[in-house]
């Protein structure tokens, strides 16, 4: 309920659903008059897609291996702004990601319906070394 106290009723469930509903709809709309995705444009028609902590680590890998190709990080994932991301939906995009399931992919497919060229990934706990991720995203391009 609007306490927060469990409750078995019916109509204050779906009540607060409701009520949960509505401040997203309006969370949307706000978030689509701000910045909520980071996009810098490259030359190659291929596009890498990161998040938090792998987004420097793709732009040293990057320059690095002199590769340009554009770089597309969102803000948000929830709600995922794919507003921003339509653009993409119909290029060859590659995912870099610090997953064993492919996680963020899987949210790019599902929600924004990009088409996933290739995932790069690496699950041990530590940062990607941007000169080994240079040689793979060389070898993906």
């Amino acid at each position: 309920d609007e306490f927060g106290i469990t409750t078995e009723n019916a109509e204050k469930i779906s009540f607060m659903h409701d009520k949960r509903n509505k401040k997203v709809k309006a969370l949307i709309e706000h978030l689509k008059r701000q910045e909520t995705v980071k996009i810098i444009r490259g030359e190659n028609p291929t596009n890498i897609f990161t998040y938090g902590s792998t987004y420097m680590s793709v732009l040293e890998a990057l320059k690095y291996g002199k590769i340009n190709p554009s770089i597309i990080a969102p803000i948000y994932l929830n709600p995922l702004p794919i507003w921003g991301l339509e653009e993409f939906k119909n290029q060859n995009n590659i995912v870099i990601e610090q997953s064993i399931t492919g996680q963020f992919t899987s949210l790019l497919k599902g929600k924004a319906g990009l088409n996933i060229k290739h995932t790069i990934t690496q699950y041990d706990g530590r940062p990607f070394d941007p000169i080994e991720l240079s040689i793979k995203i060389k070898e993906v391009l």
